[in-house]
């Protein structure tokens, strides 16, 4: 019986340990806390999808820690298989409505962004391009605490020459289980495509229409003035 005793306390033990650990690394590498699609918008409208990648940084120079890899699998419904390929960065230092032009992908675009404080912001999209529409998938994607959250855009269009404004909210959780501030931005795209920017234009009457419309302005003229005569006659 003791070493029955002995056995199913040395694997409460083990259990207990484990579970510790578990929790130990979950807090370790923060969380998503209320992170919702709404919390960024881009032109009044909120984001299609988010999604929360602990242990995860969008700039880090590590393969498995940077990049796409904490979003690329979970937003692949949204669009083609083509590959995430980074825009824009804003590091730890970016604020106040700092601007970033890039022309990857074959569109020129600039972001800006700004930050009120550690966890609320706005940012802007620009197309500068005032021939062509722009229309292409976006990735918000923050990192803060121990993770990163990313909010996708998606067939996000923007007209010739012209920018969309937003604002964002970082609910994640930091290790410590409280409300994390911002670290750094990636923005993400893919699926880009351009359509001629066409300014509508009123049609010029042709010639003939002229003619016609002097022969009916002659005609009215005339049955007044005969109108007129009979008038004066038959009084």
């Amino acid at each position: 019986m003791k070493n029955i005793a002995k056995t199913i306390s040395l694997g409460a033990v083990v259990c207990s340990s484990v579970l510790f650990a578990a929790t130990a690394h979950a807090a370790a590498s923060g969380s998503a806390g209320n992170t919702t699609k709404n919390d960024v918008s881009l032109g009044g409208v909120s984001a299609a999808a988010v999604d929360y990648a602990a242990g995860v940084n969008p700039q880090s120079g590590n393969a498995t820690k940077g990049g796409s890899s904490g979003f690329a699998s979970d937003f692949a419904l949204y669009g083609s298989q083509q590959g995430w390929t980074s825009i824009a960065a804003f590091d730890s230092k970016a604020d106040n409505g700092v601007a970033i032009t890039t022309s990857k992908l074959g569109a020129s675009l600039t972001f800006t962004f700004d930050k009120f404080d550690g966890r609320h912001g706005s940012w802007t999209v620009a197309n500068s391009d005032v021939k062509n529409n722009v229309k292409l998938d976006l990735v918000f994607a923050m990192h803060g605490g121990g993770g990163s959250a990313a909010w996708l855009f998606d067939n996000e269009a923007l007209g010739a020459g012209a920018k969309s404004t937003g604002s964002w909210t970082l609910n994640a959780l930091n290790p410590g289980g409280k409300l994390a501030d911002y670290s750094s931005l990636t923005i993400f795209a893919r699926d880009l495509s351009k359509t001629a920017f066409q300014v509508p234009t009123t049609p010029v009457p042709e010639p003939e229409s002229y003619a016609m419309l002097l022969a009916g302005l002659g005609l009215i003229g005339f049955m007044s003035r005969r109108r007129k005569s009979e008038y004066d006659t038959f009084r």
